[in-house]
């Protein structure tokens, strides 16, 4: 082979057709072959000896435009070399137009890894079909509704979400839905503060997973008739699990099934405890038996991908059950999701395979990014090598986000992520970042999200 610049030799190889030892050749920032251990020469060889040599994380869900370089240099730290992020609206403010401005602020070239974004939409009745269609140019991978937070003038109506189904479907964009009955979660909260009921559990208790299962099956329903293509994001409940499998099994819709990490691991028994404040997000932790479903949702192929939902900026609880006025919820964890991901599989039996597929190569081709999340011959050289073996326990500055809170600090890990490679360069080294040299880019996607 000829003119090969770089080569991981030896390590543990995960492709998209299973894990076997083999060598890694990467020329002009793309893998060019996996081949037998030890036949591969090149300009500079990587000892992967004893590691893992996995595809760099893809983060399907995350908001990183009020922070672009600490929170994608924590991705990096973390091994996700690819961030889906949600554009960041202002009151108001047109979705093609906060779409353009994220775009702007890509282009200062302030990311540490490639960037997809996604068009988050706080106008969702008013969005027309010339606007998806406009972002479709621009390059959106997908546009992202709400079923929740009509107090935020956010929510969208039934009509709403068919309407923008019906355009996304034209030019072959998948629509994301925040899936919660925002009508009857306002009724809970009106109901909590006339009997003065607040803090951590009352945030849980008026979301309950009813309210959930209740906007999956009229999400599932709406895409059936409009015949789009349905990201339901930050699956929580069993009913509404149950809803996708079933939506599935019927044919009904072509649907993709997002859980996010604190789902998977945290009960809301955490709400009782030390890291409340940390851990307020919407849809809020379950209890136990929610927890297992999504666990065996991820197990058995029913999720197709895991994102952090980090929030690069925290939101103000509204105040009428907030327990002291200035309580926030959003939390950190683009850098947390894979490696603490790959280390409760390790402990809890998950296939590698399985895990790298719903953490690097489901998100890329969920949102039309087939370059990514694979190690492949044509796809870029986006590497992480980790170690399985090493033991240690996160802390508040393991993925220096700037956030300043973590809701994982204190968290056993088992495996060690040695070093993080995007596009054959080397953005971490044993920990460190030390990325320098070309920005991440903005990715274009390829319409209709399938692999190449």
């Amino acid at each position: 082979m000829h003119d090969v610049k770089l080569a991981f030799r030896g390590g543990l190889v995960t492709t998209p057709t299973g894990t076997r030892l083999a060598d890694v050749a990467v020329s002009d920032g793309r893998i060019v072959a996996i081949q037998e251990p030890g036949t591969v020469s090149a300009e500079r060889v990587v000892d992967a000896d004893g590691l893992h040599v996995l595809p760099g994380g893809v983060d399907p869900h995350c908001h990183l435009m009020a922070g672009l370089t600490p929170s994608t240099r924590a991705a990096a730290l973390g091994g996700t070399t690819t961030a889906l992020s949600f554009s960041l609206p202002e009151d108001g403010e047109a979705t093609v137009s906060a779409f353009n401005r994220a775009q702007d602020l890509v282009a200062q070239d302030l990311a540490a890894v490639d960037l997809g974004l996604h068009a988050m939409c706080y106008r969702p009745n008013e969005l027309t079909v010339a606007d998806v269609a406009e972002l479709a140019e621009l390059g959106a991978d997908a546009v992202k509704v709400f079923l929740a937070y009509p107090e935020l003038g956010i929510m969208a109506t039934g009509d709403g979400l068919y309407r923008t189904m019906l355009a996304a479907k034209a030019v072959g964009l998948p629509v994301q839905v925040h899936c919660e009955d925002g009508e009857m979660v306002e009724a809970l909260v009106e109901e909590a503060s006339a009997e003065g009921r607040r803090g951590p559990r009352t945030f849980g208790g008026v979301r309950p997973p009813v309210l959930e299962e209740v906007a999956v099956r009229r999400a599932l329903g709406i895409s059936g008739l409009a015949g789009g293509r349905l990201y339901v994001t930050h699956l929580s409940s069993r009913q509404a699990i149950d809803h996708v499998r079933a939506s599935r099994v019927a044919g009904e819709t072509e649907v993709t099934a997002e859980a996010c990490l604190h789902h998977l691991l945290f009960t809301e028994d955490e709400y009782d405890g030390p890291r409340a404040g940390a851990l307020l997000v919407a849809p809020p932790l379950r209890a136990e038996d929610h927890v297992a479903a999504v666990r065996e949702a991820l197990r058995d192929g029913t999720l197709d991908t895991i994102g952090s939902d980090h929030s690069q900026e925290r939101t103000e609880v509204d105040r009428r059950i907030s327990p002291c006025g200035d309580a926030h919820y959003g939390i950190p964890g683009i850098g947390a999701r894979l490696p603490l991901m790959l280390s409760w599989g390790l402990d809890n039996g998950v296939p590698l395979d399985r895990l790298v597929h719903v953490l690097c190569t489901g998100p890329a081709d969920a949102f039309g990014h087939p370059g990514k999340g694979r190690i492949a011959p044509g796809a870029d050289a986006d590497l992480v090598l980790w170690d399985p073996a090493e033991r240690w326990v996160a802390d508040e500055s393991s993925f220096a986000d700037g956030t300043s809170i973590s809701p994982y600090a204190g968290t056993a890990v088992r495996g060690r992520i040695r070093s993080v490679w995007t596009r054959g360069r080397e953005l971490v080294h044993e920990g460190e970042f030390t990325g320098s040299g070309e920005p991440g880019r903005h990715l274009i996607p390829e319409r209709g999200g399938k692999t190449r």
